[in-house]
């Protein structure tokens, strides 16, 4: 009889499911010349079955793909409250295409703060994470209830033993609410990987329920880590150093029958930025060009836009003037950026990245300053006196974060000023906020402004851009197509706008106004200048306005008369 036997390191692929199409066609060629040997035709069937395995070996085996249920949110329980997150919860969660392959192997794309998430060393090193501070709880969202038969798991680092080894599971369904675990699912799994060289972290690790449940809570307690006594590395399994902290490259639930990936949302667009530079070019670390790769090379081109970087190709960094540790806006004044997005642009948000959970060098703090490309790039404040100042950037460098403006600005130039970090005396991680060490430099991982799609037409009238007598003519008889008085825009100029002006009451109070409270001049104030304006222009109840140049009319005895009595009124209120 024919044996074949294969190496297991070969093709032992049945940790991913898979069929080994090698040894489907040995076996295969061992059946065959089984079932032939009594006739006497083994060596014709060993020909014919070994042609059949090259055609096996060099036809590409298709396997149906894994789909993965989105995962909402997560947070992390520590015990007493003494534990915390070294690079963020959020590395958790990222999914097929951002965190791992959306194809099999599923491996996962990398390691580090952008691509784990790990725990302090409250206990310093070496320790057992778990003997010392306790067990950490994973709360998952899945956002509804979801057929759970699976759970997919992804390593830590190879290089340490910080790395999960055990877990527990718990479940809530929809009903049974976010602090329910146990109430109607009563399943309640372990799951042990026993040695700590089986897998790499990038690999994808699939442990099948024993039976299945209807889910939208996930709790997943850490029970143990590769935790090898002393742990610092000579210890006897050889598992090497660590232990002292807890650590998880991804985690997944494998969507089961009948479940289709929800269709993803329109994707944001990003203004291209033409140019960037730093008022300490001359001695960044890493440069500020990495700060605006964009789409696509800086971050994710979909939801959530997770940072697809890190490192001196994928963030900027000031020097450290001050050593370490120190505060560098104790050493050095505020970095600025100058940001040239090419042309004039709609604004109405920034977005940022962290630079990195790791160390406090992060800029928690900014401001703001625009010029239009008629003011030039030095000409900030000019024509816009817009300056926000923003705060609580976290230090995570993987989530977009948005600064929403409380107005519309048009501008070309931005001026981006870091007034803070996340410095904390003495700077060496050992302050009273428990901040990590650091901040002696002054870091971010990327910078983008997303395209506005709906603009306000009454942006250009009511932000200083447009002061001009005859561009504002030309703005509001040729873009915006009516006339002036107009308030409401609905394309004539009667007694409603009228009314809806003085409903507003800003008339001769000198307090701010935009075009629909009555600013029709441009002085941003609401008064006779602005009714003398509209009147003159001629559409006081003529309609809408003709596309053709009309002439101007004179001032009807009406006009004369409302203008005259305006003037009564604001000699009664002297």
């Amino acid at each position: 009889m024919l044996s074949v036997e294969l190496e297991p390191t070969q093709c032992d692929f049945n940790k991913r499911k898979h069929i080994c199409p090698i040894q489907s066609c040995l076996n295969f060629f061992e059946r065959s010349c089984r079932m032939f040997f009594c006739r006497g035709l083994e060596m014709h069937i060993r020909k014919l079955v070994l042609s059949v395995c090259v055609v096996c070996l060099t036809v590409p085996v298709a396997f149906a793909q894994d789909e993965f249920y989105p995962i909402d949110s997560v947070s992390i329980q520590y015990p007493d409250d003494i534990g915390g997150d070294f690079w963020p919860a959020s590395n958790l969660i990222q999914g097929p295409g951002v965190g791992f392959e959306a194809d099999e192997p599923y491996e996962k794309f990398g390691g580090g703060d952008a691509n784990n998430w790990v725990t302090t060393d409250d206990c310093g090193f070496p320790a057992d994470y778990i003997d010392c501070v306790g067990e950490p709880v994973i709360f998952l969202d899945l956002g509804q209830d979801r057929a759970l038969d699976e759970i997919s798991m992804w390593g830590y680092e190879d290089t340490n033993t910080n790395g999960w080894r055990e877990f527990s599971l718990r479940f809530a369904s929809d009903a049974d609410g976010a602090d329910g675990y146990g109430s109607s699912i009563s399943y309640n799994p372990t799951f042990i990987q026993e040695d700590f060289f089986e897998y790499l972290a990038v690999e994808r690790q699939s442990f099948d329920f024993s039976e299945n449940v209807n889910a939208r809570y996930v709790e997943l307690t850490v029970t143990d880590n590769y935790f090898d006594d002393p742990g610092d590395g000579t210890g006897e399994e050889g598992w090497g150093p660590g232990g002292d902290r807890v650590g998880i490259g991804e985690i997944a639930f494998r969507a089961s029958g009948g479940f289709e990936p929800p269709t993803p949302e329109p994707g944001i667009d990003f203004y291209d930025i033409a140019d960037i530079t730093s008022s300490m070019s001359d001695s960044d670390l890493w440069p500020a060009s990495n700060l605006i790769a964009g789409p696509g090379e800086g971050f994710n081109a979909s939801e959530p836009y997770a940072s697809l970087g890190g490192g001196p190709d994928g963030a900027w960094v000031t020097t450290d003037p001050g050593g370490f540790p120190s505060d560098y806006l104790e050493v050095e004044d505020p970095p600025e950026l100058i940001i040239d997005l090419g042309e004039d642009v709609a604004l109405n948000e920034i977005d940022v990245w962290g630079y990195s959970s790791g160390n406090a060098n992060g800029v928690l703090e900014f401001e703001l300053e625009f010029a239009t490309a008629a003011d030039g790039d030095d000409g900030f404040g000019a024509s816009i006196s817009y300056n926000p100042t923003f705060g609580d950037v976290e230090l995570d460098p993987t989530i977009r974060q948005q600064f929403s403006f409380e107005e519309e600005v048009m501008a070309r130039y931005v001026k981006f000023i870091a007034t803070d970090n996340y410095y904390e005396d003495p700077g060496d991680g050992t302050g009273e906020l428990g901040r990590p060490p650091g901040g002696d430099r002054v870091g971010l991982s990327e910078i983008a402004f997303p395209v506005i799609t709906d603009i306000d037409p009454l942006a250009p009238l009511d932000d200083g851009r447009l002061t001009d007598p005859q561009e504002r003519a030309d703005y509001v008889h040729n873009i915006l197509g009516t006339w002036f008085g107009d308030s409401n825009l609905d394309g004539e100029f009667n007694s409603s706008d009228l009314v809806l002006v003085f409903s507003e009451g800003l008339y001769e109070t000198g307090d701010k106004a935009g075009w629909a409270a009555g600013d029709w001049d441009g002085d941003m104030q609401f008064g006779s200048s602005d009714l003398v304006t509209a009147f003159i222009d001629g559409g006081y109840e003529a309609g809408p306005r003709p596309d053709a140049v009309v002439a101007v009319p004179e001032p009807s005895a009406f006009v004369l008369a409302f203008l005259a009595a305006l003037g009564l009124l604001r000699l009664r209120r002297r």
